[in-house]
């Protein structure tokens, strides 16, 4: 796998907050805990489970810094690679990211309206 470039993409509305129904699946969990663990994921490949974890990756981004996750362009690949730039304060803020999902996950959802659940 010959890696191209490494690059970050111009942020698209860096102001928002995280949207939480991008984040509360078991799949993005298994992606966050990929990127703990230093692979890089993509979306051709599937290896989380997420079909389109271009959403996911975004509001990753959004909790943990935008320039924290750089995509990584591979020879022969049409979609890009996601990787985690790997310093101590990402890792700690990807962590926590983490345990917040599986607390959400644990949760019961709640009865009433589809918006009502988060």
């Amino acid at each position: 796998m010959k890696v191209i470039k490494r690059y970050l993409p111009k942020p698209k509305f860096p102001d928002t907050p995280p949207d939480w129904k991008y984040l509360r699946t078991r799949e993005v969990l298994c992606l966050v805990e990929k990127l703990l663990d230093g692979e890089m994921v993509n979306q051709v490949n599937n290896n989380c489970g997420v079909s389109k974890i271009t959403n996911a990756i975004s509001h990753i981004r959004k909790y943990i810094g935008y320039e924290n996750i750089m995509n990584v362009r591979v020879e022969g690949v049409k979609c890009d690679y996601y990787e985690l730039v790997r310093t101590p304060k990402n890792i700690a803020k990807l962590t926590e990211l983490r345990e917040i999902i599986s607390a959400r996950l644990r949760e019961p959802l709640k009865r009433g309206k589809r918006w009502d659940y988060f």
